[in-house]
C-alpha cells in the first residue's frame, strides 16, 4: 500500500492542534494504530485527503508517551465505531467495460479495504441474472453493505436483486404495480470498471476506482430514488439511472447486436440509430406532482422552464445511521407525496422518445448537475422534430448544458408515475433502455412509478 505522504512525523500535541483546527477531520480518518518501543510510543493515523473531486490518503505519525497515544487512539476508534462498514459482499462483473474489473478491484480497491480492516466476500459473476440468484440465497445479516464492481449494469443487478429480496422477505409482491418498495437494509457501493459508469460519476464527481473505494470505506451514504417498470402485472425492471423508451431503447437494442465491437459501439452505433429514428404513436397518462405550482402543468402541453436553484442531497452520515433510518422508515411511500391527483391523460401524440431519470439533473449555472432523492420523476417527451434540431438538442444533453431541455419539441412534466400505451403495428417491436440493459415490450402498455430514497449509496453527492 502506497501513501501520498509518509514523512510527516510530529509530536502528539500537534495532533490535538490539527484536530481542533479541523485540519484533520475525524470523518476522513481511516485507521489509527499505536506502536510502542523502548524509546516511547507513536500514533500512526491514516486519513483521506480531498483533492476535489478525487480522494487520496496520507499517513501521519505522531510521537509521545504510551498513555497519550492510546488515549487519542481510543478516542478515534470510539468516534468511528459503528459508522464504517466492517464486512462487505462484493460482486465483480469480469465482462464489464474493458474486461478488467477483477484487476481494478485487486489492485486499487481491495488494498484500501484491507488497510481499513474491512472483511470482504467476493463473487465473480458468470452469467446473466447471477447476482439475483446469489442474493436470493445469501444470508445478508452478516454484511454491512454490498459492492458492485463494473458498470451501471452490475449496479442495476445488485440493486434489483436486493429490492426483490426485501420485497419477498416482507411478504410483498414485486409484480403488483401498486406495491410499495421496501427500503433496502444494506447500502450499495459502486466501483467504476464499466463502459459508462454514470451513476458513480454523478455520485462522487469522478470515475476514479480508488476514490470510490475510499468513499465506501468511510461509510457515508446518500439516499437515491428508484423507478419501477411494470408491464401488466409483471415487474420487468428497476431503474436507478435511466428509463428510455423510443430512441434510447432502439439505440441500446442496436448496440447489443454489436457487442463484438467492445465499448466503441456506444460511440458509433447510436449515430445510425438516430439517423434512422422512428416515430411512435402513443397515448400518455400520468399523475403529476401536486406540490409544485400549477404552472408546471398547463393543458398537458409544454412546461415553462423553472428557475431552479442548485439542490444538493444531504448525505446520511454513516452506515449505522442508514440502518437506523431503515428501522424508522421501512416502506417507500411509492412515493406519492401527500395526496396524489387522479391520472391525467395527454392527447394522443407522435413521439421520438419518452424518458425519465431517477437521478434528476438540475440547472446550476450553465451546466446540469445531478441531484439525488428528488420529490418527482422528470418525464421527458420528445415530439416529432427536424433531425438537425434533434441532434442539436441531444448534443446539448451530452454536454450537460442547462438549456438542454429548453426546446419547443421537448415537454417536461414532474410526475409520480406515468403510463405509456403504444398504438403499434403488430409486426413492430419496441424496447426500453433500463440502465443500459434492453427490455423488450411484450405488452402494449407499461407503467413507471417513483419510489423515493429506497436505496442508500456509499458516496458523497453535491460536487
Amino acid at each position: 500500500m502506497k501513501f501520498d505522504n509518509i514523512d510527516m512525523k510530529m509530536n502528539i500535541q500537534d495532533f490535538k492542534t490539527l484536530s481542533s483546527n479541523w485540519k484533520i477531520d475525524e470523518r476522513l480518518i481511516l485507521t489509527s494504530t499505536v506502536h510502542t518501543s523502548k524509546d516511547g510510543a507513536s500514533l500512526e493515523v491514516v486519513h483521506a485527503v480531498e483533492k476535489d473531486p478525487k480522494l487520496s490518503f496520507e499517513k501521519l505519525v505522531f510521537t509521545g508517551n504510551v498513555d497519550e497515544c492510546r488515549e487519542i487512539h481510543n478516542a478515534i476508534e470510539s468516534s468511528i465505531a459503528g459508522k464504517r462498514p466492517r464486512r462487505l459482499l462484493v460482486f465483480i462483473n469480469p465482462r464489464s467495460g474493458k474486461r478488467d474489473a477483477e484487476k481494478i478491484y485487486k489492485k486499487q480497491v481491495l488494498p484500501v479495504f484491507r488497510m481499513c480492516g474491512i472483511e470482504t466476500k467476493e463473487y465473480v459473476t458468470k452469467r446473466a441474472n447471477d447476482v439475483g440468484d446469489c442474493l436470493r440465497n445469501t444470508h445478508l445479516d452478516i454484511y454491512d453493505g454490498v459492492v458492485a464492481v463494473g458498470g451501471d449494469g452490475i449496479y442495476n443487478e445488485v440493486m434489483s436483486g436486493l429490492l426483490d429480496r426485501e420485497m419477498r422477505d416482507n411478504g410483498r409482491n414485486p409484480d403488483d404495480p401498486e406495491a410499495q418498495l421496501v427500503q433496502l437494509r444494506l447500502p450499495i457501493g459502486i466501483v467504476p470498471a464499466g463502459s459508462g459508469n454514470y451513476t458513480v460519476w454523478y455520485l462522487n464527481g469522478t470515475k476514479c476506482p480508488k476514490t470510490a473505494a475510499l468513499r465506501i470505506a468511510m461509510g457515508q451514504c446518500v439516499p437515491t430514488n428508484i423507478a419501477s417498470l411494470h408491464q401488466g402485472h409483471t415487474c420487468t425492471g428497476y431503474s436507478g439511472l435511466i428509463l428510455g423508451f423510443g430512441l434510447f431503447g432502439d439505440m441500446m437494442k442496436d448496440c447489443e447486436q454489436y457487442r463484438w465491437m467492445g465499448t466503441s459501439r456506444f460511440k458509433v452505433i447510436p449515430v445510425g440509430t438516430l439517423l434512422n429514428r422512428r416515430p411512435v404513436n402513443v397515448t400518455l397518462s400520468y399523475i403529476p406532482t401536486e406540490s409544485h405550482s400549477k404552472s408546471d402543468v398547463h393543458n398537458n402541453v409544454k412546461i415553462p422552464k423553472a428557475d431552479f436553484a442548485r439542490q444538493v442531497s444531504v448525505p446520511v452520515p454513516s452506515t449505522n445511521m442508514a440502518r437506523i433510518s431503515f428501522k424508522k422508515r421501512t416502506f417507500s411511500t411509492s412515493d406519492m407525496l401527500e395526496a396524489p391527483s387522479d391520472w391525467r391523460t395527454a392527447e394522443d401524440r407522435v413521439v421520438y422518445a419518452v424518458d425519465t431519470y431517477p437521478i434528476t439533473m438540475e440547472p446550476c449555472g450553465e451546466k446540469m448537475m445531478p441531484t439525488f432523492g428528488e420529490d418527482s420523476l422528470r418525464l421527458l417527451i420528445t415530439r416529432k422534430c427536424k433531425l438537425t434540431d434533434h441532434i442539436r438538442q441531444l448534443k446539448a444533453v451530452d454536454n450537460r448544458k442547462s438549456s438542454c431541455y429548453e426546446f419547443d419539441f421537448v415537454t417536461t412534466i414532474k410526475v409520480q408515475r406515468y403510463r405509456v400505451r403504444v398504438l403499434k403495428n403488430e409486426t413492430e417491436d419496441f424496447y426500453i433502455n433500463c440502465d443500459g440493459e434492453v427490455i423488450r415490450l411484450h405488452e402494449p402498455e407499461f407503467q413507471v412509478s417513483l419510489h423515493k430514497k429506497v436505496v442508500q449509496l456509499y458516496g458523497r453527492a453535491g460536487w
